[in-house]
């Protein structure tokens, strides 16, 4: 089950200072993000590049991970060896793994990078943990 797209991570903006939104996107972009991640919801079905599996309930920051979303992830990934799959909710270090080996490889985390004494530390780690993951794919 190898992963055609690399790793990537995207802070969750709705965890950043929203009155300093500018240096809180430049301060993550600096420590390593690949992306930033904000809410907003289109409507545009004719292409799909990434798909959303979400493992808290949506609504706020700072809640539990869900690992039984895992399941579809796995399916996912089986399904579209190339597609990016994102999880949203309750990733952080104690988490990533198994978010990154059952396919996931596009990482959104806002309380755990946003919080961090070392957001950088976060994010590198974050990003190791789906890299080593999609090695052994």
């Amino acid at each position: 089950m190898g992963v055609a797209t690399g790793a990537k991570i995207a802070p969750s903006m709705l965890s950043s200072d929203f009155a300093n939104l500018a240096s809180e996107a430049d301060r993550m972009v600096r420590f390593g993000a690949d992306w930033l991640h904000m809410d907003i919801m289109v409507e545009d079905e004719d292409h799909v590049e990434l798909v959303l599996v979400m493992t808290v309930e949506p609504g706020f920051g700072g809640q539990k991970f869900m690992p039984e979303m895992m399941d579809k992830v796995r399916a996912l990934r089986k399904k579209y060896p190339s597609l990016d799959i994102e999880v949203d909710g309750g990733l952080g270090p104690s988490t990533i793994d198994a978010a990154a080996s059952a396919g996931a490889n596009c990482i959104v985390a806002g309380s755990s990078v946003f919080g961090a004494a070392e957001p950088a530390q976060v994010i590198s780690s974050l990003r190791k943990s789906v890299e080593e993951a999609c090695k052994s794919c």
